[in-house]
């Protein structure tokens, strides 16, 4: 048997509607902020020492970057989606398409952080 959200908030007050979404929203919003603090700080490694790492330490730095990053952006996918059903309960109206964008804008400033990686590490080496 699957849960059903909406089934669930169902016999939830306005009052009780209302909490849930804005904790589903602080939630949203703290998975944002920790994406953009080590996106920044992935920038800040790929401007000030990339070029000084060795070929194994840049892999392994990307690496756990990129599994983080993904990691925290499928949470806010997941933060938003919530926020999302939780809002289509309270107001009949239907967000869902906030999450797809949400997601779309942290993968394309994940892939951009890779890519100014890569060449911040080959300008250093020319």
């Amino acid at each position: 048997m699957e849960f059903d959200l909406l089934e669930y908030l169902a016999d939830f007050t306005h009052y009780e509607l209302l909490d849930a979404y804005y904790l589903a929203r602080s939630a949203l919003i703290s998975d944002v902020t920790i994406f953009m603090t080590i996106l920044f700080a992935y920038v800040t490694v790929a401007y000030f020492v990339s070029a000084k790492l060795t070929k194994f330490q840049a892999i392994s730095i990307s690496s756990l970057y990129s599994l983080f990053a993904l990691y925290m952006a499928s949470s806010a996918y997941n933060s938003s989606l919530m926020a999302s059903t939780i809002a289509f309960a309270v107001s009949g109206l239907d967000p869902s398409k906030d999450s797809i964008v949400l997601v779309t804008i942290l993968l394309v400033a994940w892939v951009f952080s890779i890519i100014l990686f890569m060449q911040a590490r080959r300008m250093g080496d020319a």
